[in-house]
């Protein structure tokens, strides 16, 4: 009976599963109809935009070099590394594509840590985690569930769209409108402008809490709740990166100029086959097989000067496909920067509506065909197929720079609506490192104090000028001093 229930059960959970649609976005170089019109490239924050299944961008080398500059160093100190490094952790612990079984991943990973949540700090593993993935070849498919494809007005006067999928099924391939088992839809559509229109995406299930419980890691950093962290990947994110990088997804693929090598056979190479003319020949642009596994390593800049890379040589073997004949050739590549890069700046600009910008990315160029396409906003192919293509690795420089803002604490004020003060102010920009435990998060930039942020923006702290509360603030007079310089406030 035992057995007969036990039965019972996987059958079910089986059959559960293969019930549940889920989907995955795919990133890639801008075409030249996305547009901010159309609601693309409406900030530096990102820096593509969706593919279709089969014009999709992945890495063709083996290992990935990240680093650190001496600004991130200073600001985040040794702990923020750490944290950095775990979300680099996550990934390599992940198994090759091939043997990936989506399944083995939960559909929800987002987590609050409360204390956090109540502070508004930012969780800076779980938004390098996203960070990464995006990198990988994946974006967001909240963002692209639904996404404009034309705007055009008529004389009547009318405006009109065609809205277009671009989330697709880890298992069938097919575009759909779940994510990690929740139905999307779009209630609306519209100019949110003069000069920019948008598809407004949401959960069809009002229970669904906008996505965030279900929400792929994939999502990206400004998807997680204030006070949210990643416990992992999801089956979303699992299944994208089989899609990208299982061995039996063969795509034309070029290396970039610092990779070279010779043919490994002693044969040399295939009759036919031309190679790339360097002084040791190789075949560069051909058909290729998914990497099947990443690896991500640390590579850093001289410690005393911090502004020397020493170069890094890596060497590895390519697997090409000729005449249905696979055959392989050793390569290696220079590097003369990390491929990843975080940074530290002020990023918040002057006399503008821009709001709070977590984030910037500079982007070296995706590889399409023979082909480089410039990578940086705005950039992008003209008409035709907009793949499938590579992520080049670092050339001349990373190939990716992630410059996180900080510009350290942001106390908004809002006029007339509040009475234009620091106790009236609402607190920004506070980047930590948390868990579900119940220890303290780690707040940023290096010498921060958690207890110190928790007394200002509780309530808890003390006005700081020699004039006492500002005029128009009440003083509690059962908490604490209740007068002259310093005064508190509840």
């Amino acid at each position: 009976m035992q057995r007969l229930v036990k039965s019972f059960t996987v059958a079910a959970s089986v059959l559960l599963l293969s019930g549940q649609v889920l989907g995955f976005s795919l990133q890639g170089p801008l075409a030249e109809w996305m547009t901010p019109r159309l609601g693309y490239d409406l900030n530096a924050a990102h820096y593509g935009g969706p593919m279709v299944i089969g014009e999709e961008y992945r890495w063709n080398v083996p290992e990935i070099y990240y680093g650190f500059t001496p600004e991130f160093i200073n600001f985040f100190g040794a702990r923020g590394v750490a944290e950095v490094e775990k979300a680099f952790a996550t990934l390599n612990a992940l198994p090759p594509a091939s043997q990936a079984r989506p399944e083995a991943f939960p559909l929800t990973s987002q987590r609050i840590n409360h204390r956090a949540q109540a502070l508004g700090i930012t969780d800076l593993r779980s938004h390098v985690l996203s960070l990464a993935l995006e990198q990988m070849g994946l974006c967001d498919p909240t963002r692209y569930v639904f996404t404009l494809r034309n705007r055009w007005t008529t004389d009547i006067p009318t405006t009109n769209f065609f809205v277009i999928r671009r989330n697709y099924d880890p298992v069938t391939w097919l575009a759909t409108s779940f994510i990690n088992g929740v139905l999307w839809t779009y209630p609306f559509v519209g100019d949110v402008s003069d000069s920019q229109s948008f598809v407004f995406t949401q959960p069809v299930d009002p229970l669904a809490y906008q996505g965030y419980v279900n929400m792929p890691v994939a999502g990206g950093g400004g998807n997680l709740l204030s006070g949210g962290f990643w416990t992992g990947l999801t089956y979303d994110d699992i299944g994208g990166l089989r899609y990208l990088y299982r061995p039996n997804n063969y795509n034309v693929e070029t290396f970039v100029p610092n990779i070279t090598g010779g043919f490994g056979g002693a044969w040399g190479a295939p009759p036919g086959i031309v190679t790339n003319g360097l002084a040791t020949n190789f075949v560069n642009t051909a058909l290729r097989p998914g990497r099947d596994k990443l690896t991500f390593r640390r590579a850093d800049f001289d410690s005393l000067v911090g502004g020397f890379f020493a170069p890094i040589t890596n060497s590895f073997t390519d697997t090409f496909i000729t005449n249905s004949t696979a055959f392989p050739q050793n390569m290696q590549r220079v590097l003369v920067a990390p491929d990843i890069l975080f940074h530290v700046a002020d990023l918040q600009g002057g006399d503008s509506d821009d709001g709070i910008v977590r984030q910037s990315l500079e982007f070296q160029e995706w590889v399409y065909g023979n082909s480089p396409v410039e990578g940086e906003v705005g950039g992008g192919i003209v008409g035709g197929n907009l793949g499938p293509g590579v992520i080049g690795p670092g050339d001349e420089g990373p190939a990716f720079t992630v410059t996180l803002n900080g510009v350290g604490e942001l106390l908004l004020n809002v006029f007339p609506f509040d009475n234009m003060n620091e106790v009236s102010a609402s607190r920004f920009l506070f980047w930590g490192s948390f868990d579900g435990s119940t220890n303290a998060p780690i707040v940023y930039p290096v010498g921060a104090d958690i207890s110190e942020i928790e007394d200002i923006v509780l309530r808890r702290g003390t006005v700081g000028n020699a004039w006492g509360p500002p005029p128009g603030s009440e003083v509690d007079p059962g908490f604490g001093d209740t007068g002259g310089a310093g005064g508190t406030f509840p």
